[in-house]
């Protein structure tokens, strides 16, 4: 495809006060928040997971010291998309464009669907949390779910039915992380710090969070939600609005950047067409589950 003059006659005679173009205000990045940003300059990356010992166990007089061996696990491999974007002009629009629409204005406007494309990488670990196809370390384990440990058992980052934002399941989230343990059934330290949501939820995570007296409730009682240092995080990127997530410091979602956005351009010589192009290398995926607690909503 290529833009001529005749498809854009209108941009090739004066009169016009201005030409409304990509002058809509955009909303911060929201992704960057969620997820462990990182570069790579390999064709891929891979994380390996590894078991560490259990609990001393008892020692008769006189007996031996048992051993045990660390135990593997299994890996998880990042692999990188290419995405592009591009444009081109006829060298007679680019020479009759009064308004300077086309050019620079046009280059810039790939920066916007760079960003766009940023969010969605980002967001895909979430709006992939319950398909068994997007996995971790484990194909067939979701990132919300049950998930195998290597030393045996089981242990779920999700309630047992999926439920809707509420005062009960936010707790249970909280309690969750309270009682998490390793691959070896030690415990494990994850502190929740933010609530990820969508808008329909926007009113239920501020009362449930910036409340001082508990919501939904004609009681005085405290509300203690408020005081564990969970931060709501409003998304706009979440494919099902109502699902919900509470993730952890120390979670294990990342986003890889194996080439940075980047701009080219070039005149073909044969025609005087102008060529831009914008393209970029990125993934995300998620390698340990446990810093990581959702629901797909009713």
């Amino acid at each position: 495809m290529v833009m001529m003059r005749g498809a854009f006659s209108h941009l090739l005679a004066p009169g016009f006060r201005k030409v409304i173009f990509e002058t809509y205000k955009e909303r911060p990045i929201e992704g960057t928040k969620l997820v462990n940003r990182q570069t790579s300059k390999r064709a891929y990356e891979e994380d390996f997971e590894l078991a560490g010992f259990g609990t001393l166990r008892p020692k008769v007089e006189g007996g031996p010291v048992p051993y045990e061996d660390i135990k593997p696990g299994t890996t998880v491999r990042y692999t990188w998309t290419t995405y592009a974007l591009g444009f081109r002009i006829t060298q007679e629009m680019m020479e009759d464009d009064l308004y300077g629409i086309m050019g620079n204005k046009l280059s810039r406007a790939l920066g916007k669907s760079a960003r766009n494309n940023a969010e969605i990488v980002m967001h895909a670990p979430y709006n992939n949390a319950f398909n068994t196809a997007y996995y971790g370390f484990r194909p067939g384990e979701s990132l919300i779910g049950d998930h195998q440990l290597i030393r045996g058992g089981t242990l779920r980052n999700g309630p047992a039915t999926d439920v809707d934002l509420s005062l009960p399941a936010l707790q249970a989230a909280v309690e969750h992380f309270h009682a998490l343990t390793d691959e070896s059934g030690i415990p494990a330290v994850y502190i929740p710090n933010r609530l990820i949501h969508g808008v329909s939820n926007l009113w239920i995570a501020n009362q449930l969070l910036k409340s001082p007296q508990l919501p939904g409730t004609n009681l005085n009682d405290k509300n203690e939600l408020a005081n564990q240092g969970i931060t709501p995080h409003l998304s706009h990127y979440l494919v099902d609005d109502d699902a919900w997530f509470v993730t952890a410091e120390g979670h294990d979602i990342n986003y890889w950047e194996r080439r940075a956005f980047t701009v080219s351009s070039h005149d073909d010589f044969r025609t005087g067409d102008a060529e831009f192009k914008g393209t970029r290398r990125n993934g995300s995926g998620f390698g340990g589950w446990r810093g990581v607690y959702g629901s797909a909503g009713e």
